[in-house]
């Protein structure tokens, strides 16, 4: 994995690290004030795809959140969103590690 931290903000990407060529970000970790997400870039190269969307809706149920009641900015339809707030408890935490793992298996795979 590849990290990299933006100069004039609180985020830090992270990119895979593959023997492919040029890959896209994975995630990103928001701390500054208007985000505060862990953002999952589901389909990076696809900005009309709207698997964001459904993830979104998959992992809001699982751990019981709904984002527009937590967030006031615009969501993308190829990413997931989910606030570092709810991973203060350590079973939302595992939660959220294994729906991340399973996202990077699941783009690290499709090459």
């Amino acid at each position: 994995m590849k990290c990299t931290i933006a100069p004039k903000s609180l985020s830090i990407g992270y990119k895979p690290f593959t023997f492919w060529g040029n890959t896209s970000k994975f995630a990103t970790l928001y701390g500054d004030k208007r985000y505060q997400c862990l953002i999952l870039h589901v389909e990076p190269f696809n900005p009309e795809s709207t698997k964001g969307k459904e993830l979104q809706k998959e992992i809001q149920k699982i751990v019981g959140f709904e984002i527009s009641e937590m967030r006031n900015f615009k969501l993308k339809n190829h990413e997931v969103y989910i606030p570092l707030e709810l991973m203060r408890k350590e079973e939302k935490l595992k939660i959220v590690k294994h729906f991340t793992e399973e996202q990077y298996k699941r783009i690290t795979t499709e090459k």
